[in-house]
């Protein structure tokens, strides 16, 4: 932005008595940017304005923005490919064409993106309706590479082990980016890798220190990710460890290398991280996954495949998602404005995501908009006036809650977390917060802190030299989809066809997957593992391997059908066992399959476990065990915020999150017995099942299994069920924990197959005499 303002060539030069400017004015609207800053985009209108959707939104509902924007000729949807599979992206494009109605002239649309998957569907997207648009491919012009490194010997590597495998991984390069997967396992990494490389000094102010690895993740404070982007920037730092905060464009400068802790969970994260590095012409984009376990290894052979065949997920457009389109309408005719509803419907079928929109969700929108209220309660929400014909706007108090809850981004709580004497340093999960304790020690800004006090304004800490006493917050994990699933089955089946010949396995995984070395050792070793104790789950035929844990029964099913599809196979799994034995159940799942848990005393023979997958009605148990949890009444609470029938904020002030479930669990109650129609509980159906999880995907995937799953009695937890059966027990970011306990249940593997020669060596194959003892 800076080479935009003031170009060398360019200048600003006296003409009659003032400054008549000659360069390119830039501008930022975001909902960061001061009210001074705003005022002044009105008064001198930048050129070039970076903006985001929510802002954008803002703008065009107000007639003094309006008048600007008229004016405007181009859009530039930058890395479009985090926009077209959400609702976000559902709410841009409905801007887009309000912003299309406003203008003199047609816009000229640009999408942007590096990982865009199929190009013609993200092309009418960023097109919008029947317009024409021209694609350039230019994915060919750089070049990646991807390396593998599993730092251990046995079944998974420590956390200091993988932090010093990442330092050492940054000695040879300038600047480098460490990729994890959530914000807590970043604070880990940073921490561990200060430590190996030396560093032992305390935070005593929140100014940054001389320290060669900083950190990087949403829950920071702004002050504290932009000082760390401009120290990146500058030179100064050497390595920042990050979630997915930098895996988008950000200007941080230039990037020799990007590490990747355990893998990206999908062809498109891979390449968008890696893509960091080497931004200049000509660069290879450098990138290396450092396996935590043996899965991460599979997981790395069978995504660099995917790069090489130009294999990425392709991105699913939601359709008509409703509460967007409630939002959008009460913008449309801010603050006085009519809108005949014909032209509403016809503007928002220009939309892609809203191209199959019906009338009927029309009206049932502008009538509950309009104040209409569910059976004999009172009206629940009154954003706009409809006369049946068109919505007309209620004037500027009314349309207060539509700026003060503007957007479609969920809103968590957080606690702010302040340093003792100091300044804000980032925010916490209020879960997390409530578990805490005063003097506990947790991790924040890569730094160990102590617990000083807890209060109703946050969490006061501060310094303190040691080990982490409690795990850190939750995030959610990213998992990997069914492309990726299959091209991992395929690795597995195809090692496992190869074996008792190592030599010939090693050599398929080289040329194949270009896997050589301890690497390719590994997954034989851990293939024939499976093999010799369980057996090799298949894309259409899986396997249940059942087990008594805790004295109580636990069921893995191993589908290789990726998380999403896992998480909707359990659901509906899970309603199935209630509907037989009257129990509800534990569920945990990951990339590979999902693990039920009865409770104690409770048992299924093999024969139901065998039938849990028939797809004879398998949807209406999804959808039971969807009910029967709060998975539906969570997501409601948000649908009906971004739908603007319960209001996150009012008069200025964000309202308690108690009051908001109350009000959001109480009108679901109402609308689910008395109109199973009202398009926010439809909305949130699609939600669920559409966007969360994947019930399209899983009956399809049901519909192609070949006969009943095996079921299978292993004499221990085997190999593939070590992620999950750990991640069953305890919070997965807590590594040490993790690794003790998959070490632990691989020693008993050993043990049952006489396996004694631990040797995985880069000059020659494992031995693999594997036998029952």
């Amino acid at each position: 932005m800076g080479l935009l303002e003031r170009p060398n060539s360019e200048r600003g030069r006296l003409r009659r008595g003032r400054i008549r400017e000659r360069f390119v004015r830039t501008g930022v609207r975001t909902s960061d940017t001061p009210t001074e800053e705003r005022r002044l985009m009105l008064s001198r209108p930048p050129h070039i304005l970076v903006t985001t959707p929510e802002s954008l939104s803002v703008m065009l509902a107000m007639d003094s923005y309006r008048r600007t924007l008229r004016d405007v000729e181009t859009v530039i949807l930058d890395e479009v490919h985090a926009l077209a599979g959400n609702k976000r992206g559902a709410h841009l494009s409905l801007l887009l064409e309000s912003l299309e109605e406003l203008v003199s002239r047609p816009v000229v649309r640009v999408g942007l993106s590096a990982t865009v998957a199929p190009l013609e569907r993200v092309a009418r997207f960023v097109a919008g309706g029947d317009r024409p648009c021209e694609i350039v491919d230019a994915r060919d012009l750089r070049s990646i590479r991807l390396g593998v490194e599993a730092p251990f010997a046995g079944a998974v590597a420590p956390l200091p082990e993988v932090a010093r495998a990442a330092l050492a991984a940054t000695a040879d390069v300038r600047t480098a980016l460490v990729f994890t997967n959530v914000r807590s396992q970043a604070e880990r990494v940073a921490l561990e890798m200060g430590i190996a490389d030396g560093v032992t000094e305390e935070i005593h102010t929140s100014r940054s220190s001389d320290r060669r690895i900083g950190v990087h993740h949403s829950a920071l404070e702004r002050s504290v990710r932009h000082r760390v982007e401009a120290e990146l920037r500058a030179g100064k730092l050497h390595a920042v460890v990050c979630s997915s905060s930098l895996e988008l464009g950000v200007d941080i400068g230039y990037i020799d290398r990007v590490i990747v802790i355990g893998g990206a969970r999908g062809v498109t994260s891979t390449l968008q991280r890696v893509g960091r590095a080497g931004h200049r012409p000509d660069a290879v984009a450098d990138g290396l996954v450092i396996a935590q376990d043996r899965d991460d290894i599979v997981e790395a052979a069978a995504t660099r495949r995917c790069i090489a065949d130009g294999r990425i997920e392709e991105i699913a457009v939601p359709e008509a998602p409703l509460d967007v389109l409630a939002q959008w309408m009460v913008m449309s005719v801010c603050y006085d404005k009519r809108v005949a509803l014909d032209e509403i419907l016809a503007t928002a079928r220009r939309a892609l995501p809203f191209a199959r929109l019906e009338r009927d969700d029309v009206v049932r929108c502008a009538r509950y908009l309009s104040g209409g209220g569910i059976g004999g309660d009172e009206a629940h929400a009154l954003r706009l006036g409809f006369d049946g014909d068109a919505i007309y706007g209620l004037g500027r108090e009314v349309c207060a809650a539509y700026f003060d809850n503007v957007g479609t981004i969920p809103d968590e709580k957080h606690a702010l977390v302040r340093l003792a004497g100091g300044g804000d340093i980032g925010r916490v999960e209020e879960g997390f917060v409530n578990e805490l304790r005063v003097g506990e020690i947790f991790v924040l800004n890569g730094r160990t802190l102590r617990v000083k006090e807890i209060g109703s304004r946050g969490v006061t800490v501060e310094p303190f030299a040691g080990r982490p006493t409690v795990p850190q917050w939750s995030s959610h994990m990213k998992g990997i989809g069914p492309d990726l699933a299959r091209e991992i089955s395929d690795l597995r089946a195809g090692v496992a066809r190869r074996i008792p010949d190592v030599r010939a396995a090693l050599d398929w995984l080289r040329d194949r997957y270009g896997l050589e070395g301890a690497e390719a050792s590994h997954v034989v070793r851990y293939i024939a593992q499976q093999r010799a104790i369980s057996a090799i789950p298949e894309p259409t035929r899986p396997v249940v391997e059942i087990y008594r844990m805790d004295r109580k029964q636990v069921a893995v099913f191993h589908t290789c059908a990726g998380r999403r599809i896992n998480e909707t196979l359990a659901r509906g799994v899970g309603a199935r066992v209630f509907a037989a034995i009257g129990v509800d159940t534990s569920l945990t799942t990951d990339d590979n399959g999902f693990l039920i848990t009865l409770p104690f005393g409770a048992t299924l023979p093999d024969a139901r476990w065998a039938q849990m997958l028939d797809p004879a009605g398998f949807e209406a148990d999804v959808r039971a065990g969807i009910r029967s949890s709060h998975m539906l009444r969570n997501y409601f609470r948000y649908v009906a915020n971004t739908g603007l029938l319960v209001l996150r904020r009012a008069a200025g002030r964000t309202l308690r999150r108690g009051t908001q479930s109350w009000s959001s669990g109480r009108i679901l109650e109402q609308v689910a017995k008395r109109d199973p129609q009202f398009p926010l509980l439809r909305e949130t159906w699609r939600t669920v099942t559409h966007d969360l999880l994947d019930l399209p995907g899983t009956l399809a995937y049901v519909a192609s299994l070949e006969g009943e799953p095996r079921v299978l009695h292993p004499p221990a937890a085997s190999p593939f069920t070590f992620g999950i059966v750990t991640s069953s027990f305890a919070d997965t970011v807590v590594m040490e924990d993790r690794a003790t306990m998959v070490e632990a249940l691989h020693d008993r593997v050993l043990q049952l197959l006489g396996e004694t020669d631990m040797r995985v060596a880069d000059d020659e194959p494992p031995r693999l005499e594997l036998r029952y003892t």
